[in-house]
């Protein structure tokens, strides 16, 4: 049944798909982390020049707001981007189950064959053998 490989071939299809979103979606997390993670180092050099030149207080009000709201939409993107992540994830899962299926039906179908062809040859053979014993028996 060429239908069964045409559906794995098609799940295969499915999941290097999805696996190639998730990993988009990763990579897009993983920058999100390195530019929160950045802008809190930041942050940090900020405060420690504030200590050592006390006129940088001048400008640092406006810093650390216009900082808080670039934190801010970073950490609504990260939500949104590790949603999307954990979604990826389950439907890759999901692809993957069914690709499973796919194949675990098409190796009971190919056993199946196999049991059908070896009953087949087994059937020949006896009767083989048995027109064989048959012509023996007419000899004597």
């Amino acid at each position: 049944m060429k239908s069964l490989a045409a559906l794995i071939k098609l799940q295969k299809t499915r999941v290097d798909e999805q696996r190639l979103l998730l990993s988009k979606l990763q990579e897009q997390l993983d920058r999100l982390d390195g530019a929160i993670e950045a802008l809190k180092i930041d942050q940090e050099k900020q405060r420690d020049l504030l200590g050592r030149e006390p006129d940088a207080g001048l400008t640092y009000g406006q810093y650390l707001d216009a900082t808080l709201k670039k934190r801010k939409k970073l950490e609504r993107d990260r939500v949104a981007i590790a949603m999307a992540v954990n979604l990826a994830r389950d439907k890759l899962a999901e692809v993957f189950e069914e690709q499973k299926r796919y194949e675990i039906a098409e190796r009971n179908r190919l056993e199946e064959e196999e049991r059908e062809e070896q009953r087949q040859e087994r059937l020949t053979l006896d009767e083989i053998g048995s027109i064989v014993f048959i012509r023996k028996k007419k000899r004597k």
